[in-house]
């Protein structure tokens, strides 16, 4: 009503308008916050419903799915029809399909939108205030944005033969039985039943990767990192981090610094924490054992929200995720650890009382004619010294290779070490210390497309003058196919996965 002067009467009720964008996109000003409030929306129901779509349940029938329709209507043609109306069809069999279709459907919908919103939102500023990335450039992004886009010409190619099974089912039901387009429907169907069963094997692989926390890790590939590494478990850990995920650990490290104990060096005491971690992980520590040993560097009052935040990125579960992803792509780099810690465990006469330790480490099986060669090499001496390292791959691209260094003096220990001791040097001292000494190399080795079989890669220490100091063979089968190498990664980033979403320990301060 409008009273006298066409005012408002003031005894009626305002009603509010509904919102035009929906539940979830309240309306702002800010373009940014737009972005940001469509984001988050986007991403949360991306893990809700990739973790539903995750459940073993779901993914067996979303396998089995196709091939259920080919029997029924294998069981059809056979005997009789087993449905004799259209609508039996309708409300048995497409509830049956929608169940099995649309969590990954949807989950593969949010991801690649949501993928698109975190990208705008970099390039506007919106995530750390006043600073502007663009993802779109680094490297990687292309092959992220490719596996988002599998994602979803897979779940398009399951909707579509999904549908025209139902939809020949359907026909088949409205025509006479034991007619030639009631034979021929169902015999298409069935085919396409059996060709989305098909499907479902083949990309049971890219249903285990719906629903991750960390949106984009599973897509990427180390295909650029540096040939020599500062720290083997720090650099190891960024080599494989999506550049979205990598701008996250940049801002987490600046957390990490504040948190130290004043007098230790940031890398040592970073290498220490994920290999303190990582023996965790590996249940060679126990958590009280690590937590005593993480409190020596991290000062208590910064311990609880730098390791122990649930809501954090990073924690002290999902930096072992990250961890033993690294080590998925690269086991050879942890073995290299595993032989280091051994040496220093049990003090055998190459870690006391020889001058230089080289350790070397490839893969026994190459596939794709390619690997990733590891060295570790130490000055065991009290003085620096300037060495070269000669690689040569015979038959191999390219043949040799030379690279040359100072490296640092880092005498051995005395005597054998303990893993963990209070108030002595032990290993968790050591290992930091002769990695950071130290000089470890990250080579790509290949061969041409037509060698296959055993193959040798020798790597000779020379110092200034060209006198060999310490030389080693090793030799891999190269494959030209990739076997069952990708399925062994993903399963062993999978299992990586489900550890980083364990709850975090708990621990008495």
């Amino acid at each position: 009503m409008v009273g006298e002067g066409g005012k408002s009467n003031g005894s009626e009720a305002h009603i509010p308008l509904p919102d035009p964008y929906g539940e979830g996109f309240e309306y702002s000003e800010d373009p940014i916050e737009n972005t940001r409030i469509q984001w988050k929306t986007l991403e949360n129901r991306r893990i809700r419903v990739g973790r539903i779509a995750r459940y073993p349940i779901l993914m067996v029938w979303r396998t089995l799915s196709g091939f259920a329709l080919a029997t029924f209507a294998f069981v059809s043609v056979i005997h009789s029809p087993i449905i004799e109306s259209a609508n039996g069809y309708i409300f048995i069999l497409i509830p049956f399909i929608l169940v099995a279709a649309s969590p990954t459907v949807i989950a593969g919908e949010s991801a690649w939108r949501a993928m698109q919103a975190r990208i705008s939102l970099r390039e506007q500023g919106g995530v750390r205030v006043g600073k502007k990335h663009i993802l779109r450039a680094q490297p990687g992004m292309d092959r992220i944005m490719e596996s988002l886009s599998d994602q979803r010409r897979n779940n398009a190619v399951l909707v579509l033969l999904s549908a025209s099974t139902v939809t020949l089912l359907l026909l088949a039901s409205a025509v006479d039985s034991n007619s030639l387009a009631w034979n021929l429907a169902l015999l298409v169907a069935m085919t396409l039943g059996i060709a989305q069963s098909f499907h479902g094997i083949f990309s049971y692989g890219f249903i285990r990767q719906l629903g991750d926390p960390f949106s984009s890790i599973a897509f990427h590939a180390p295909t650029h990192h540096p040939t020599q590494l500062a720290s083997v478990l720090g650099d190891l850990l960024v080599a494989h981090l999506d550049p979205d995920l990598f701008l996250e650990w940049e801002a987490w490290q600046k957390q990490f610094r504040k948190a130290l104990i004043p007098g230790h060096i940031t890398k040592q005491a970073l290498e220490r924490l994920l290999y303190i971690l990582h023996l965790h992980m590996e249940e060679e520590l126990s958590t009280d054992m690590a937590h005593q040993e993480l409190k020596s560097f991290i000062s208590e009052d910064r311990f609880q929200a730098l390791l122990l935040d649930e809501e954090a990125r990073f924690n002290w579960r999902t930096i072992q995720r990250l961890i033993a992803h690294s080590r998925g792509w690269q086991p050879e780099a942890f073995l290299l650890l595993d032989r280091l810690q051994n040496d220093l465990l049990a003090g055998t006469p190459s870690m006391l009382g020889a001058e230089w330790r080289m350790d070397v480490a490839l893969a026994g099986k190459c596939y794709e004619g390619s690997g990733n060669l590891f060295i570790v090499l130490n000055n065991q001496t009290f003085e620096s010294r300037h060495v070269r390292v000669e690689v040569l791959t015979p038959n191999g691209e390219p043949e040799t290779r030379d690279h040359r260094f100072e490296l640092t003096a880092c005498p051995p220990p005395q005597q054998s070490v303990q893993l963990s001791h209070i108030t002595e040097e032990d290993a968790l001292d050591w290992m930091p210390r002769y990695l950071e000494r130290g000089v470890v190399l990250w080579i790509g080795v290949a061969w041409p497309r037509s060698f296959r079989g055993a193959a040798d890669v020798q790597v000779i220490l020379r110092d200034d003058d060209g006198i060999v100091l310490e030389s080693q063979v090793i030799r891999t089968m190269i494959h030209r196919a990739a076997g069952s190498q990708v399925k062994q990664r993903i399963r062993t980033l999978d299992a990586a996965r489900v550890h980083g979403e364990l709850p975090l320990p708990k621990l008495v301060f």
